[in-house]
């Protein structure tokens, strides 16, 4: 078990404590146990809500440690909280020889920054970027690691980044026709993640929302679910890591049409599979050339 959350907490601080030997520490803060990243990206919408949060704490000693202090800091994390950061209930005590981890909620306007009467309060101005960090703590004595001399052990922290700018809105380059559907090529700026597609019959007065595709390597998606013969008005909403969403592309329009394939354009051409041989004046000639280049090749 041990083995398994240094994995997940590689980027945890990992230290060999001195006069302890092999006796390793992992102790972090992070927003689960599976996260490999030290960073939580937040945008106003996230204004109001409450996060759980986890640490972890692995230690070898043969007693318990003191208190470990949790607190949220816009500036450098040290060894214990300031006069303006924000302390959480403090855990306490620190099992001996054993995996330990649990969570703390923190709530997002009461970070240090967006405190009441903040100068830059939690959905505040678009452009506003913050940072802050969830700091961590455990004074480590003689009786919890045999050290001679006392310290601080120091978690590595979690940072928050606060982002509520928008990213910039999509820019539609191309709608082709399909059956029941029409696909759109798309630019975005660097910082989106995720497409919003918005469809309307022509006509109508309010778009409906589709559902949020991740953005991959594409530049292109699909919205299905239309009638052939029917124009539709169609618009896109970039999306960023901080759930942020762009203004509205430009509105485009298509109209879904049937699409035939071979045997389609083959029947309309004249062709009929009476009696199992199928007639096309139309394209007998360009069947009986595709035959006659295929057996010169071989």
């Amino acid at each position: 078990m041990r083995s398994l959350v240094l994995v997940l907490f590689a980027s945890s601080a990992s230290a060999q404590l001195p006069g302890v030997g092999m006796n390793l520490v992992t102790f972090g803060v992070r927003e689960s146990p599976q996260s490999t990243t030290d960073q939580l990206i937040i945008g106003a919408s996230s204004c109001g809500e409450s996060r759980i949060l986890y640490w972890v704490w692995n230690q070898l000693g043969t007693q318990p440690c003191n208190n470990m202090r949790l607190w949220a800091t816009e500036g450098s994390c040290g060894n214990q909280p300031g006069d303006k950061d924000k302390e959480y209930d403090a855990v306490t005590p620190l099992l001996v020889s054993s995996l330990r981890m649990g969570t703390f909620t923190i709530n997002i306007n009461e970070l240090p920054g967006f405190t009441e009467g903040s100068s830059t309060p939690c959905g505040g101005a678009q452009t506003l970027t913050k940072e802050h960090k969830i700091c961590a703590a455990v004074p480590a004595s003689l009786q919890c690691f045999g050290l001679q001399t006392p310290q601080t052990i120091t978690a590595s922290p979690l940072r928050i980044i606060y982002d509520a700018q928008p990213p910039s809105a999509p820019i539609i380059t191309n709608v082709a026709l399909q059956d029941k559907a029409l696909s759109l090529e798309f630019s975005v700026s660097s910082d989106t993640t995720q497409i919003v597609p918005f469809v309307r019959r022509q006509g109508d007065a309010d778009f409906v929302r589709r559902t949020t595709v991740n953005l991959g390597t594409g530049r292109s998606v699909i919205v299905d679910g239309l009638l052939n013969g029917t124009t539709y008005d169609v618009m896109l909403r970039a999306v960023d890591s901080a759930t942020n969403e762009s203004a509205d592309s430009e509105i485009v329009s298509g109209t879904p049409r049937r699409t035939v394939g071979f045997w389609g354009a083959y029947r309309d051409a004249g062709g009929t599979d009476a009696g199992g041989c199928a007639t096309a004046p139309a394209l007998f000639p360009l069947l009986a050339l595709g035959w006659f280049l295929r057996r010169r090749h071989r």
